[in-house]
């Protein structure tokens, strides 16, 4: 249509010139061309092709999905990182589910992935969890005590207290260290709890870091004194700052307090100091919550500011969770003790559906978790559905006794419209796990699955896989079993199980 006003020609007449030239050509081996009026050009993949590509699927599994061309060899994903001053919450199971798929799905491509959980073992949240545990101990003994505003104050406080009591029963009290007894108690118990619902959540790390090791091994200190070199810090009111601003943050930052003592900022650039320059990471991957949306541009200025370049450093900040029951939000804070435990929602609904659901949506999408629809055996539960859809395929194949072999041949007895359906959203798949990589968002992974499982629904619903022709019979088989393969390859990154029997 464009070209009609030059040519003085009929949009209709080009277009059919366009699909004659095309018809001459190889081109239409992989693609059908339809003309409509006035002069619309529409292709549409053909058969051929997509029976090639369902056969090279099958030969080659999960070879068929590989990246060819790795860019960044050596990646680094930190997630998680509570800190150990209380259970998991449901927001923390965000963050694990998307970090730990991410890691999942980055390592099946054949990147080199190293998992890592940063423990906040410092600073004054880390002292006042000693103390809130100390002053729960006092408590027990029958002392009045006045527990401070930003005190810890959930009940899991109390039982560390009484497991202090049963051990040092009133020695505590005699004690100088006593404080440090306490966190060290504490911190324990609490990081045991988190690496067990970590466990059962299927959330595996292969380094855990401790902030504390930063001090002890002078790294943040030497990162200040770095930082000192180039001439990029500087004195005002009694504090050191860092001029954050020379490389685009909105204003500059303390590194060290009036009182001498080092900001969380401090020890943190020295931790991504660590990850760039002593262990060589290519590329960083952060995934934190939404509040620290304000954090981002400030590490990396200090990155910048340390030669570091600061696109090596990709910060993915999750979206608040909120858990709908009976019709009702409810809102989380862990200092006050009103969240939901990660542990109570696996306990309510399983691992399964909890992970599935969290990487369901956009890593930048508020997440509503709806209790009672996630806990129904029906096809209105997304997981339920993916993984009936599985169970379906593994059911047919037990009834099998098809011995073909799977061929091109063969394949092309496929010409229903559902199977083709069926085959071109399963060869989808492989596109959006290359965009899951290349977007950093999982989410992708659960669209394709439910696509996949709607089209087999679809198909089995109209068709008989196992019937009185025993040729299509079995390509339906090669068909099915290759969508099994996928559905589960989908699952299992994600971590989630797929289902033999439902």
């Amino acid at each position: 249509m464009i070209l009609a006003k030059p040519t003085k020609q009929n949009p209709l007449n080009i277009a059919n010139d366009f699909k004659l030239y095309c018809q001459q050509s190889n081109f239409l081996d992989k693609f059908d061309i339809k003309v409509e009026k006035p002069g619309f050009i529409n292709f549409f993949i053909g058969k051929g092709l997509l029976i090639q590509e369902l056969t090279s699927l099958l030969e080659k599994k999960r070879l068929y999905f590989k990246l060819n061309d790795i860019v960044d060899k050596k990646l680094q994903i930190e997630f998680v990182s509570a800190n150990p001053t209380g259970p998991l919450h449901i927001g923390h199971g965000r963050g694990a589910a998307i970090g730990d798929s991410l890691a999942r799905i980055l390592s099946f491509l054949g990147y080199n992935v190293v998992r890592e959980y940063y423990i906040n073992d410092a600073g004054y949240q880390m002292h006042m969890l000693g103390l809130s545990t100390f002053l729960r101990y006092q408590e027990l003994l029958g002392i009045n005590i006045e527990f401070p505003q930003d005190g810890y104050q959930g009940d899991y406080i109390k039982d560390i207290a009484e497991q202090l009591l049963n051990t040092y029963k009133d020695k505590l009290l005699k004690m100088d260290n006593a404080i440090d007894i306490c966190l060290d108690t504490a911190k324990s118990i609490i990081m045991n709890d988190i690496l067990n619902d970590m466990d059962h959540f299927r959330v595996k790390f292969d380094v855990f870091f401790n902030e504390s090791s930063l001090f002890k091994d002078n790294e943040v200190e030497g990162t200040l004194e770095l930082l000192k070199e180039k001439g990029y810090t500087y004195e005002k009111d009694s504090a050191l700052w860092l001029g954050t601003t020379q490389f685009g943050d909105d204003k500059d930052r303390v590194l060290i307090k009036q009182d001498g003592k080092y900001t969380y900022f401090a020890s943190d650039i020295a931790y991504h100091k660590n990850k760039f320059l002593l262990r060589n990471f290519d590329k960083v991957i952060d995934i934190w919550g939404s509040d620290h949306h304000g954090y981002v541009q400030r590490i990396k200025a200090s990155l910048e500011a340390l030669n570091i370049d600061s696109q090596k450093l990709v910060v993915l900040l999750v979206q608040f969770v909120n858990l709908i029951q009976e019709n009702n939000k409810i809102s989380m804070s862990t200092r006050k003790a009103n969240y939901i435990e990660l542990k109570e929602l696996i306990k309510e609904i399983g691992t399964d559906a909890a992970r599935f659901i969290f990487v369901s949506k956009s890593i930048n999408s508020h997440l509503d978790i709806n209790i009672s629809l996630l806990k129904q055996h029906s096809m209105d539960n997304p997981v339920y559905y993916i993984q009936y859809a599985h169970a379906r395929i593994m059911s047919i194949l037990e009834k099998s006794d098809c011995n073909n072999v799977f061929n091109e041949s063969l394949f092309e007895l496929l010409s229903e419209t559902e199977e083709i359906s069926l085959i071109k959203a399963m060869l989808q798949f492989k596109d959006y796990l290359h965009d899951c990589a290349k977007n950093l968002e999982p989410y992708l992974i659960t669209k394709s699955l439910l696509s996949i499982a709607e089209k087999l629904h679809q198909f089995y619903n109209k068709h008989k896989v196992i019937n009185e022709n025993k040729d299509l019979s079995c390509a339906r088989i090669g068909l099915v079993k290759t969508v099994a393969f996928v559905l589960a390859l989908g699952l299992s990154l994600i971590g989630v199980e797929a289902k033999n029997k439902m």
